[in-house]
């Protein structure tokens, strides 16, 4: 590794400002398309990630910190919670065979020490060695933000070569879901209805419980990495709200039970082929979906 701690810059109108070769980490551009946004370049939020140890190796633990700082290089202190969480952190290896979601309330109550600092960490052990995408989603005045880094880990074992799988339909432990996606042709730049549909034994699953404040979790990463979108699901009849430009539920509003169909409201910005990981809460248990879709 050439670097040991990355500063990520947020930017406009998906413009990346640094080499994409970084290993460590990378910037890309903010994956959501930014609708009126008030903020201008100089006024967004930078983010700082730092692993302890600096040398990540396969099957220890690791401490990943992140710092969230204001235009001026100070510490933010305007988070907000979003989803029942100050911050989402999604881990994918580059195979998509290790993913994870976390947040570092799992890992203790969010101190004042946090909130003066900006800094909030989260602990994890990756499994194997190779380059994983650690992407993070938050809120500062209530104006969300989506960013990403990419991180290489040594080690061992190795992880494989990701797959290119573009079956829509899929069973997952016990559940038959169906993936269609509205217009039925991704299109780069313009919005696309993911549309889930989910039956167990043959028999459309009704009682879905709202997860993490969402009728649904779902994050789509590009397999070369350089995009990376944490959205959430609805369901039909249910009211719609933007916040930083981005589609979101009124999370007041959740119902104790939904189902068999959610959607998901997502652009792609860029062509390519997106893994796209799902996640909803049934019976206690969650369970996570994934599919594969290529954007024209």
């Amino acid at each position: 590794m050439t670097a040991k701690i990355i500063t990520i810059i947020f930017v406009v109108l998906l413009i990346s400002m640094e080499s994409p070769t970084t290993t460590l980490a990378q910037h890309t551009q903010d994956m959501r398309e930014m609708k009126e946004m008030p903020m201008m370049k100089s006024d967004r939020p930078v983010a700082v990630l730092h692993c302890e140890p600096v040398d990540i190796m396969a099957g220890k633990p690791e401490t990943i910190t992140i710092s969230i700082k204001d235009s001026t290089g100070k510490p933010e202190k305007g988070l907000t919670t979003t989803h029942d969480k100050i911050m989402h952190v999604v881990i994918a290896s580059r195979d998509f065979s290790v993913f994870s979601h976390i947040h570092p309330e799992d890992f203790g109550p969010i101190t004042d020490e946090m909130k003066t600092t900006g800094q909030y960490s989260v602990r994890y052990t990756f499994p194997k060695s190779g380059r994983y995408i650690v992407g993070i989603d938050f809120g500062v005045k209530d104006w969300s933000y989506s960013k990403h880094f990419v991180i290489d880990v040594g080690g061992g074992p190795e992880m494989g070569v990701p797959v290119q799988d573009f079956s829509l339909h899929k069973k997952f432990d016990d559940y038959d879901v169906t993936l269609t996606t509205v217009p039925e042709s991704i299109t780069a730049g313009k919005e696309t209805t993911l549309i889930y549909n989910f039956a167990k034994d043959g028999t459309p699953v009704t009682d879905f419980e709202p997860y993490i404040a969402a009728f649904m979790h779902v994050a789509v990463i590009s397999t070369d990495f350089k995009q990376f979108i944490h959205e959430h699901g609805f369901v039909t009849g249910m009211p719609m709200m933007e916040m930083g430009g981005h589609h979101m539920m009124d999370e007041m509003s959740l119902p104790s039970a939904f189902g068999p169909e959610i959607k998901v409201a997502v652009t792609f910005p860029a062509a390519g082929v997106y893994k796209i990981f799902g996640e909803v809460k049934h019976k206690g248990k969650v369970i996570v979906t994934n599919f594969m879709v290529e954007v024209k």
